[in-house]
This record gives C-alpha cells, structure tokens and sequence, in this order.
C-alpha cells in the first residue's frame, strides 16, 4: 500500500469498531484492483456522531459505512436515502455527493447476491424469518423484492414481529408477511404442505462463544427446511446450520452476505462493478481472518503430528488428522483403500474429505498426508480452508527420524536415500507454491518451531 497526496480515505463508523472485518474487505479490493484508497475504522460515539459525519464531508473522505449502533440515527444526517434503506429504516453505506452523503442499505443487496452465488431462487417460495431486529427488517424487504409467496417472522416479542410485517406489507402492498410468536412455530407444521421453507436466522443466538446456543431446538422444525441461511459467521458453522444439515437441507452462513455488502458498497463509492473472480480473492482472505484453521503440510517425518499437537494445545484449537478422518469415515486403513480401490480413489477421497471439512470446522489445527497438496482441487481447498504452513526437512533428517519405521513403504528396501530425495525433489516446489510460510525444522526443537507458528498465525 502507497500512501501518497492523491490517496483517498474511506472509514467505518461504529462503537465498537475494534473487531470490524470491514478493513480487510476494502484494502483488499484497493489492493487487487489499484485503487489509491484506505479504508480505516472510526471509533464513533451516538454524541459524536453528527459531527463525525460533518467533518469526514470536509475531510474530503470518498465514502464511509456505518454500524452498530448508527444504522439508523445518521439518517438524519444525510443529504440523501436510497427507497430501500428508507423502506428498512436503517443505512449502513455513505456514498459521497453535493453537498453530503446518501445513504444506502447494502446488507439486503449483500444477501440478495450470496443467494444468487449459490443458486438459491426465492420466487414463489414460502420463507421464514427467526428474529424481528434491524437485520430481520433487511431480510424481510429482500425476501418481498424478490418474490416471496408468504414470510414468517417468527419472533419472541410478537410486537416487533408485528411492526416488521405490517411496514413490509404496505409498503409491498400486498398482504405476504405474518408474524408468529416464536413459542407457536409449530403453527409453521400447518404451513408446510409438502414444500419445505427458505429459513433466515436473524438473531445473534448462537453467535461465539454461545455456540451451542439456537433459536429453536426441534428435530422436527428442521424437517421442515429446504434451505438455511445464518446471518452468523463466526462460528463458521452454527448449530442451526447443523440442525439443518442434518435433517438434508443445505445451510449457508452469513459470511458471503458481509463480504457482498461491503463490495456493493465499494462499487457505490467508486462508481464500478467488481468482478466475481475479485471477490472469490477477497472471500478466501476473509475465510482465513475468520475461521482461523492451521494447515500443516509437508513430507513424511516433518513433524506434522507432533507439532501440530503442540500448536493446538497452545491456541486452544481442535486437532484433525486427514488420514485418520479418512479411516474412521472409510471404515479401514488408508493401506487397505490403496489395496482394495487404488491412489486415484484414495485421492478423490482426500478431495471429498476436504470440501466437507471447509463446510463447517474452524478453529482447528489440520495435519495432511504427505501426497495430499499435490493434487490440485485438494491445494485449492487447502487455501479455502485456512492460513497453509509448510514444515520443510531435510531428506537426511527425514531417514534419521523413521529409520526402522515398517509401516512406510517409501523406507523399506534397498536406495532409501535415494527414493526420498527424488521424492522430496517432486514434492517441495509444490509445498513451497501452495504455502502461505514455510518453517525450517530440521536441527530445531518442537517449542521453537511452535512459538514461529503461533507468532505467524496470530
């Protein structure tokens, strides 16, 4: 990033702001495509506030966003309202014009377009809405707009659900909203009809570290669902993506709708459209800051085990081992998979394994087999799935630490030395390319290579 007299600032404002994932959205995109622009968090109180907007229209800043708790009292103080952000009484884009800024509501576009990514059609079909807050109120205009036969909103508060439904249906002028008590949701079984229900989850029920936590807990409830989608993002899977992915619906977090609205917001400011290839750069990047999995890659006898038990003991993170995953799931040893199918299915499998890996785990330090970054669907996972480390040893180090080692077939016979260093010679420009950092370990001991990682990673 150069920083220079024609730089241009954009911001956030919020209280708090610290843990804002908006930075990244934004200087990444500056980044990829150019942009002479900072994007940077402003700590805004509600008394602040007014003047905070003032003073970044005479600071010259191109455009800001606004969140919690300012969504909806810098209304007030624009120039401007886009018709939907009016209609969900609430702004979290600052887009720069004479005078001031108008004010837009990306976080229904953002959702609009994750369901668009993933192919998920809302014409004619009946959803549900869990929660009756400002994100529900986004959810709810969206669903309208995009041709929703009936929405539900089902709320704890019957009142709040009530407002949301009765300001939708007359501004939509059509009667397609109804509020539920939440303690009724069985009233939804009457609804149902053979055709499953589209669910939005807008509460922060279950958002780290009340991961356990759901709005409802009812096998049943989740029969009913076709497709669910979490505002939360973090953790990466909620237990109402569970509840869903274990009664056959898909479930999605909200993840991409953060990462969508932050862009729709960059194309209002700089007047373009981003392509999806950008913004598949900038999701990855996203993935990587928000779910935190370590992947240990390397060559037999780097010490992948070993320090990747060390490594997770220390953050506090769940430790898996791809090969063991593999057996348990398989049923059997991966000797007996290469025995019975062969390396190509063993390889398909890693392939597998690791997309339903990238479906739901966080947190989590990942050991990997040897062979398994060579195939390339397995590396793009890998960079999916979180930030990629290579423990590089020496081909001396390697025979030194499984001499007498008779469950590898690579060790066994005449020309040891030779077949690991015609291997290693294979295998490490492929390591090196698909690692975020590689670590030396040969000569060094467990602690030290643990406190490089963990100084990396953090």
């Amino acid at each position: 990033m150069n920083i220079d007299g024609k730089t241009r600032l954009l911001g956030l404002l919020g209280d708090p702001v610290e843990h804002t994932m908006s930075p990244v959205i934004h200087n990444t995109l500056s980044d990829v495509l150019g942009f002479n622009e900072v994007y940077v968090p402003f700590h805004t109180t509600s008394e602040g506030l007014k003047n905070a907007v003032k003073g970044a229209y005479d600071l010259n800043i191109l455009g800001m966003n606004a969140t919690v708790p300012h969504k909806n009292a810098v209304m007030d103080m624009l120039v401007d309202i886009d018709a939907g952000a009016k209609a969900i009484g609430a702004v979290n884009t600052l887009v720069r014009v004479e005078g001031g800024y108008k004010g837009y509501n990306t976080d229904m576009m953002g959702l609009s377009r994750e369901l668009d990514v993933y192919g998920i059609s809302l014409k004619e079909r009946n959803a549900v809405i869990l929660g009756a807050g400002g994100a529900a109120r986004a959810v709810a205009y969206m669903c309208a707009a995009k041709g929703c036969k009936k929405v539900f909103i089902l709320n704890r508060t019957l009142q709040k659900a009530e407002g949301i439904a009765s300001d939708m249906n007359r501004y939509f002028k059509k009667d397609i909203f109804l509020p539920v008590l939440l303690a009724d949701y069985e009233k939804l079984y009457d609804e149902y009809n053979d055709e499953k229900f589209v669910v939005f989850q807008s509460t922060s029920i279950g958002l780290a570290p009340h991961n356990e936590d759901v709005v409802i807990d009812d096998s049943r409830f989740y029969e009913l669902i076709d497709v669910g989608i979490d505002l939360i993002y973090n953790p990466f899977e909620t237990k109402f993506m569970r509840l869903c992915r274990e009664n056959g619906a898909k479930a999605y977090n909200g993840l991409r709708m953060l990462l969508y609205q932050g862009i729709i917001a960059y194309e209002l400011w700089n007047n373009i459209s981003v392509a999806e290839d950008v913004a598949d750069i900038v999701y990855n990047k996203m993935l990587k800051s928000v779910r935190k999995n370590i992947i240990l890659i390397g060559f037999m006898g780097c010490g992948k085990t070993t320090v990747g038990t060390a490594v997770a003991g220390r953050l506090g993170y769940n430790l898996l081992d791809v090969d063991l995953y593999i057996e348990k799931e398989a049923g059997c040893s991966i000797s007996q998979i290469f025995a019975d199918k062969g390396e190509q299915y063993f390889r398909e499998l890693e392939t597998d394994t690791l997309k339903k890996l990238n479906a739901s785990i966080s947190h989590t330090v990942i050991s990997t087999g040897g062979g398994l970054p060579m195939r390339p669907e397995n590396a793009e996972e890998l960079r999916k799935l979180g930030t990629v480390i290579y423990l590089d040893v020496q081909p001396e180090e390697v025979i030194r630490r499984l001499s007498g080692d008779t469950s590898r077939p690579l060790l066994q016979g005449d020309d040891v030395e030779r077949k690991v260093n015609r291997l290693m010679d294979e295998r490490r420009p492929v390591y090196e390319s698909e690692a975020d950092c590689v670590i030396p370990v040969t000569g060094r001991d467990v602690e030290e290579i643990v406190d490089e990682l963990v100084c990396i990673v953090e």
